[in-house]
């Protein structure tokens, strides 16, 4: 019966999407997206320690059996962030900043909330993560990262 209610949730999900956007509803979180990528082109050198990272977190998603469909850039300066990325997957989103040292970052570290709506938030190194509604699947994945 679980199984069932689950199909017919992902299936409401699928058919209650418009044909014209294929991204969920970001208006709920204030970050618009800004453009689907699969992978970070711009860089044409060996993939510098952010790169690892972000393969390292999609790695431990997809070892974890958390499929996303996409993973959509966000506009990290609304929230102080050098960069932004939204992971979209079948339960709900996963955004994950990228902060420099700064004044921002800092009052992060202190208060563990993002944003004018203060999401609650975990910290790993520079990267953030929004964890308002996410599963501890998904944090432990971020929080082991290194």
């Amino acid at each position: 019966m679980k199984k069932i209610l689950a199909l017919l949730l992902c299936m409401s999900f699928f058919t209650g999407c418009s044909t014209t956007n294929d991204s969920v509803d970001d208006t709920a979180s204030n970050n618009p997206v800004t453009d689907n990528t699969t992978q970070n082109n711009n860089n044409t050198s060996t993939p510098d320690k952010t790169d690892d990272w972000y393969t390292k977190f999609e790695n431990g998603l997809k070892d974890g059996n958390i499929n996303y469909s996409s993973k959509n850039v966000l506009d990290a300066s609304d929230v102080g962030g050098v960069e932004g990325y939204r992971y979209v997957t079948a339960n709900g989103n996963i955004d994950v900043y990228r902060y420099d040292d700064g004044d921002e970052f800092d009052r992060i570290m202190n208060e563990k909330t993002i944003g004018d709506d203060k999401r609650k938030v975990e910290v790993n190194d520079h990267m953030v993560i929004v964890s308002d509604g996410l599963s501890e699947d998904v944090l432990d994945i971020f929080r082991n990262l290194k």
